[in-house]
């Protein structure tokens, strides 16, 4: 009899443990179905993308940063307008914050962290827009494409190494002195040039200020200015005039015979100069023939001499005889 009541006991022991796990199992599904909604009223929102870059099924749908949702489906679609194919993402909304996205909201897929879990994320609608009901469609924005992102980024980086190798064989060559940049940092000599030469320029520049020189009064004497103006302007009246008058600058200008006469011309006196310069003609012997040229001397010099001996001596060259018929 004993053995049998404590077989009952157990047996009732058991059913109540079960009972009591039935029982939380129970509160837990409850309070867990609370928090996710399953048990609460929710709608259809559909988008399409370019590319998804790894959202799955179940995903959450974050509101503006809170937790609205799921996405309960993810398929390709053909776009008859476009000819593209596109992938469709459906998500279950809650319908208590169905007033909250509009027309002009925007779903995007977010990454939690570089490489962690996708999301879709949708941002709150303006008050005037229209909301969107069941199985409407909200405009999307294409995802980051992190791997393109990488990819690019490896390319910079490898630019950016390039330049600073670059950078420090320039360096290198210009602490050895090597080219303009490494001798006007090493060189004293031309430094002290350049110094000498800011000085002179600085000392230019005090004279330009004091109006001393020519180039002072050009920068300060406004009377030269205003005969720079004067002259422009007379060349301009010079170049108008030789475009519309009938001078002989005109002529010479545009008139071929003119010009042909002159370049005739100009050959015959290129002609005279070489046979001149071969010694050919009276002016060409005069010039090239160095033994006429020392006989023109010698003349020369006896002609002075018997010039400065009459001067001196007249009675003896000249002989005046006067007769008394």
């Amino acid at each position: 009899m004993t053995h049998r009541k404590k077989y009952t006991d157990r047996k009732i022991a058991v059913g109540g443990l079960i009972t009591a796990a039935l029982l939380l199992s129970l509160v837990a599904i409850i309070i867990i179905s609370g928090q996710e909604g399953l048990l609460r009223s929710r709608y259809e929102l559909r988008t399409r993308m370019d590319s998804v870059n790894g959202l799955q099924v179940g995903a959450p749908v974050w509101l503006a940063g809170v937790n609205v949702g799921t996405v309960s489906d993810i398929r390709f679609f053909h776009e008859k307008e476009t000819g593209k194919t596109k992938i469709e993402v459906r998500m279950k909304i809650k319908k208590s914050v169905q007033d909250l996205i509009r027309a002009d909201s925007r779903a995007r897929i977010g990454t939690l962290g570089l490489l962690g879990d996708k999301y879709v994320a949708i941002s709150l609608g303006s008050p005037d827009a229209p909301i969107l009901k069941d199985k409407d469609y909200i405009q999307s924005t294409n995802p980051v494409d992190f791997e393109e992102m990488i990819s690019r980024s490896i390319g910079v980086v490898d630019d950016i190494t390039a330049t600073v190798e670059h950078i420090k064989n320039v360096a290198e060559k210009t602490d050895k002195g090597v080219g303009t940049l490494g001798k006007l940092i090493n060189e004293p000599a031309l430094y002290f040039d350049l110094e000498d030469f800011f000085k002179s320029m600085e000392k230019l520049a005090k004279k330009v200020e004091n109006n001393e020189g020519t180039v002072g009064l050009l920068f300060n004497d406004p009377s030269l200015y205003r005969n720079l103006d004067s002259a422009l302007a007379e060349i301009a009246a010079l170049a108008d005039t030789l475009k519309s008058g009938n001078g002989t600058l005109k002529k010479l200008l545009r008139d071929p015979t003119l010009y042909d006469n002159m370049m005739a011309s100009v050959a015959r006196i290129d002609s005279l100069i070489k046979a001149i310069q071969e010694g050919e003609g009276t002016a060409g012997q005069l010039i090239s023939n160095r033994e006429l040229y020392d006989k023109l001397r010698s003349t020369a010099e006896s002609l002075d001499s018997l010039i400065q001996e009459i001067k001196k001596h007249p009675s003896k060259y000249l002989k005046v005889k006067v007769s008394i018929f």
